[in-house]
C-alpha cells in the first residue's frame, strides 16, 4: 500500500471522530500511520491535512466559533507553539518518539478514567500551555485543550469550531516557522496533494451526524487507540 494511500485512510478515519466531537483526528491518525511511516513525516502530513480540513470545518459553522475563549488562549498559545516547533525541529525522532509516548499516554488515562473531572484554574493553564506546545511540535494539542476548557463551552458546535480554529491558526504559524526551519519537503506534499479529498468527505459525513449521537462511544475509542500508539512510540525508543 503507498504512503499516500494509508495517509488518505488514516486521516479519513481520524478526521470523522474529530468532525463528530471535536478533537482526536490527529491522534488518531497517527495510531494508523505509527506502524509504517517515521514520526517526523507523519507530522508533515498531518500540517498538511490538518491545516485544509480545519479550515473546511470552520466554514461549515462559523457562527460557532467563541472569539472570547479563543483570544483568552491565543497569546499563551502563540508562544508554546513556537516552542513546539522549535523542538520538532532539533531534536531527534528516538527523543519525540519518547515525549510523544508520553503524552499519548497520559491522555488516554485521563479520557478513560477521569473524563469528569474539572481543573483547578492553575492547572488549566498548565494544560494550555501543553496544549500549544503539542501542537507545534506534532500538531496534537487539540485534547489538551479540550480537556482545560470543555466546561467554559457552551455547546459541542461551539467546541468543534473553536477548536478548528485553533488549528488553522496555529498550524499556519507551524508551516511558517518549519519553511524558516527548511523542515519542509516540497516533494513529500505533491505526492499527498490528493489526500484532503477523502477527508473532506469524511469531515462532511462526521459534520452530518454529530448532533445526532453519543460522544462515548467515539472517546472511548479515541482513549484506547491513543494508549497502544503511546504504547508502541514508547517500545520503539526503548
Amino acid at each position: 500500500m503507498s504512503i499516500a494511500l494509508l495517509i488518505a485512510t488514516s486521516f479519513s478515519l481520524g478526521f470523522f471522530v474529530e468532525s463528530v466531537v471535536g478533537f482526536g483526528g490527529g491522534l488518531i491518525a497517527y495510531s494508523i500511520l505509527s506502524f509504517f511511516i517515521d514520526l517526523k513525516q507523519m507530522i508533515l502530513s498531518g500540517l498538511y491535512i490538518g491545516t485544509i480540513s480545519s479550515a473546511y470545518i470552520i466554514s461549515t459553522d462559523i457562527k460557532s466559533f467563541d472569539k472570547k475563549i479563543f483570544k483568552s488562549i491565543a497569546p499563551i498559545s502563540l508562544f508554546m507553539t513556537m516552542l513546539g516547533v522549535l523542538i520538532f525541529t532539533y531534536f531527534s525522532t528516538q527523543m519525540l518518539s519518547l515525549i510523544f509516548a508520553v503524552l499519548l499516554i497520559l491522555l488516554s488515562v485521563k479520557i478513560m478514567f477521569f473524563e469528569k473531572y474539572i481543573f483547578p484554574k492553575f492547572l488549566k493553564t498548565k494544560l494550555i500551555c501543553l496544549g500549544g506546545i503539542a501542537q507545534g511540535a506534532f500538531g496534537t494539542g487539540g485534547p489538551f485543550l479540550v480537556n482545560a476548557l470543555n466546561n467554559d463551552f457552551q455547546n459541542k458546535s461551539a467546541l468543534r469550531t473553536t477548536m478548528a480554529v485553533f488549528f488553522f491558526v496555529f498550524n499556519i504559524v507551524r508551516f511558517l516557522q518549519l519553511s524558516l526551519e527548511n523542515q519542509l519537503s516540497l516533494d513529500f506534499f505533491l505526492q499527498i496533494w490528493w489526500t484532503i479529498i477523502p477527508v473532506f468527505l469524511a469531515i462532511k459525513l462526521g459534520h452530518l451526524i454529530h448532533l445526532k449521537i453519543s460522544e462515548n462511544f467515539f472517546k472511548k475509542l479515541i482513549s484506547i487507540m491513543t494508549m497502544f500508539a503511546g504504547m508502541k512510540f514508547l517500545i520503539k525508543f526503548l
